[in-house]
């Protein structure tokens, strides 16, 4: 009897140490949890970094920019817009002059818009980078009817705010400011991402 209870004793402790199963396998309610997969996070994703499209910005005001007008030659100016501010602007269609004469009163000379080079291209100016327009203009005698001197060209962006005087100098940026333009017509040239090519009709 004691033997049997000796053999006993040592099975019951190799069972323990090697951890034993039942062969029937666990009961029902001792199986393991199973877990249900976590439903899709949604996107959070805006739709302009979806498709890449970029966002254009706010129209460009007065305060946004500066405009600088380089004689070319006789009779041609190179408009350039350049955003000042510390965040992007959008600028498009034409420049829109105001031509004024020494005593800063308007002059009424016939202004006419043009699509040249070619159709408008919307300009979303960084701060720092600049568009681009032609101006063109019929010569002529200050003494003759209908002939206009102008000394100041003002350009009134389409986002509002006060008229941006332009600084008109001469040839290829040349230090020397143009005092006077003689002039008795004016064509305006499209806005433009590039200076190629804008003066170029």
């Amino acid at each position: 009897m004691t033997k049997l209870r000796i053999i006993a004793a040592a099975a019951l402790l190799l069972c323990t140490a090697t951890a034993c199963s039942d062969p029937r396998g666990p009961a029902p309610d001792e199986a393991a949890p199973t877990q249900s997969a976590a439903p899709a996070e949604p996107s959070t994703g805006s739709s302009t970094a979806a498709t890449g499209a970029a966002v254009p910005g706010d129209p460009c005001t007065g305060e946004d920019i500066k405009v600088d007008a380089t004689l070319m030659k006789a009779g041609i100016a190179l408009l350039a817009i350049t955003n000042t501010s510390t965040t992007a602007c959008r600028i498009s269609g034409w420049p829109k002059l105001t031509l004024l004469a020494a005593d800063n009163s308007a002059l009424t000379v016939p202004v006419r818009e043009v699509p040249q080079p070619g159709p408008a291209t919307p300009s979303d100016l960084d701060p720092g980078e600049s568009a681009f327009a032609g101006v063109k203009w019929t010569n002529c005698d200050k003494a003759a009817a209908g002939c206009a001197v102008v000394t100041t060209l003002t350009v009134a962006p389409e986002g509002g705010g006060s008229p941006v005087v332009a600084k008109i100098t001469g040839v290829e940026g040349g230090s020397q400011t143009v005092p006077e333009l003689p002039l008795s017509a004016l064509e305006v040239g499209t806005i433009q991402p590039s200076s190629q090519g804008v003066i170029a009709w």
